[in-house]
């Protein structure tokens, strides 16, 4: 399946973000005197499976357009819905279990692409369709 143009582009502005909330994260433990490698570390682990679920998700929903029958698009969704959240408890537990990572920082990236999109529609970067577009309408002249 080739990764349409779409994906790579929103997953990119998700990484971008991530990055630029995890160097503010890892300013603030700095700022409060709190940090540690294992601060970068958490928030490496974190951002990167943030950005790998955010790809994952691109991937099931270009699969799930592309294929015809609604029913099994559907549930390859639920799938893959289950298989991320299971990743992400494993990536928390791991964050845990892990001695030279900080659990704290892995467990607020987990939560950087959900700002980024809304920091994008605060600055205008994404703006709903209006609704006569979303009918198909045609404009008038």
């Amino acid at each position: 399946m080739k990764v349409q143009q779409a994906t790579k582009r929103e997953t990119l502005h998700i990484a971008m973000g991530v990055l630029c909330f995890s160097a503010v994260m890892n300013l603030v433990f700095a700022l409060l005197g709190r940090w540690e490698p294992p601060v970068l570390w958490g928030s490496l682990l974190g951002g990167g499976f943030a950005i790998l679920n955010f790809f994952a998700l691109g991937l099931t929903v270009q699969r799930m357009a592309a294929d015809p029958n609604e029913k099994r698009g559907k549930m390859t969704m639920q799938l893959s819905y289950t298989l991320r959240m299971l990743f992400t408890v494993f990536v928390v537990v791991l964050a845990i279990k892990l001695p030279g990572v900080n659990w704290i920082p892995t467990v607020l990236s987990l939560f950087f692409p959900r700002l980024t999109i809304l920091s994008m529609q605060l600055l205008g970067m994404y703006k709903p369709a209006s609704k006569e577009n979303e009918k198909g309408g045609d404009d008038p002249v």
